[in-house]
């Protein structure tokens, strides 16, 4: 039986994109069903750009600043400064669909077991290379079926039988991704050592899945939770970008090998060691025509792949500095 209506805070974590902050916040302010709380978390500001624009021409919503530099800093300031039962990140380059929060409430309001739910995140424009290519690598979209995990819990997922884990990684991402706050902090909230720019670029939405699904929680990609996002236009940005996030991908997989207990540890041992051989395969696949990817990017992504195996040590050590400088701020 569905539930009420659940209370909704819209986090957005930004840093330096007050052009892009201004369209997401505006198609924010046109939801048909308003969220209970607009707030923006400034992550680490070296210009006072985004608390100017939101304190002019938009009052209405929360301006908070997180001292530590890193997405996932200023995922956890979201959680601690929220007080709805569900909170609604979306990235600051994208743009949401009138019904997104709409379609984010109804989601949770269907079982208190839904701990996270992600929408269908198309491209803002294809008028670019970069941005073609970031989408025929597949982009940030699932695709038009809903999907309820784990397996059995909802709508069977699409597809061939599948290790949780390797679901965890296709079931959306955190450009548009909402999680019940109560789950969320009990799981201690994002990994801050994920989402680290340079030295660990991504992860941390895929960490989050991952740890919800394997402690019991439900989650769901629901399609009609439509956003676009403003892909790099440049081909170069867009290669680097593919590489970036698949070293993240297995730095998180790395740090999931290390976390798993018992016999939970095969599957993600296994998926892996897939991930690790995939490139490769891309690059034979290329030869006959089958990858949309160029050789020579495949190359580079079977080189960058095995770097993630040893990324997400550093990323800690960096966390950790950048926690104890900000504790001091």
């Amino acid at each position: 039986m569905r539930g009420p209506r659940p209370s909704v805070t819209v986090a957005i974590c930004t840093r330096e994109r007050p052009e892009q902050l201004e369209r997401l916040l505006l198609s924010l302010t046109g939801q048909v069903s308003a969220p209970d709380e607009l707030l923006v978390i400034d992550n680490a500001p070296v210009t006072p750009r985004t608390r100017e624009l939101v304190e002019r021409d938009f009052p209405d919503c929360r301006y908070v600043v997180e001292y530590a530099q890193g997405l996932d800093f200023a995922r956890n300031r979201a959680l601690r400064e929220s007080t709805a039962e569900v909170v609604a990140y979306i990235d600051d380059d994208a743009v949401a669909s009138p019904g997104w929060v709409q379609g984010i409430a109804a989601t949770f309001a269907e079982s208190p077991r839904i701990a996270i739910c992600t929408g269908k995140v198309e491209a803002w424009s294809l008028d670019s290379e970069g941005a073609r290519l970031f989408e025929a690598n597949g982009g940030f979209a699932r695709g038009d079926q809903r999907i309820h995990l784990p397996p059995g819990a909802g709508e069977r997922p699409p597809g061939p039988p599948r290790p949780l884990i390797a679901w965890s990684i296709a079931v959306g991402s955190g450009v548009s991704m909402a999680v019940r706050r109560a789950a969320a902090e009990q799981l201690g909230g994002f990994d801050e050592a994920l989402d680290m720019g340079a030295v660990l670029p991504g992860g941390g939405d895929l960490d989050m899945l991952w740890r919800v699904l394997e402690a019991g929680h439900e989650v769901v990609y629901e399609p009609g939770v439509n956003a676009r996002h403003e892909h790099r236009r440049e081909l170069a940005a867009a290669q680097v970008q593919i590489l970036e996030h698949n070293r993240a991908l297995i730095a998180t997989l790395t740090k999931a090998v290390g976390r798993a207990p018992g016999l939970h540890k095969l599957p993600v041992i296994a998926f892996l060691g897939w991930r690790l051989c995939k490139p490769a395969v891309r690059l034979l696949k290329r030869v006959f025509g089958r990858d949309p990817l160029p050789a020579p990017l495949l190359g580079r992504l079977c080189i960058s792949t095995w770097r993630g195996l040893v990324a997400y040590p550093a990323a800690a050590r960096l966390a950790a500095e950048r926690a104890r400088k900000a504790a001091q701020t």
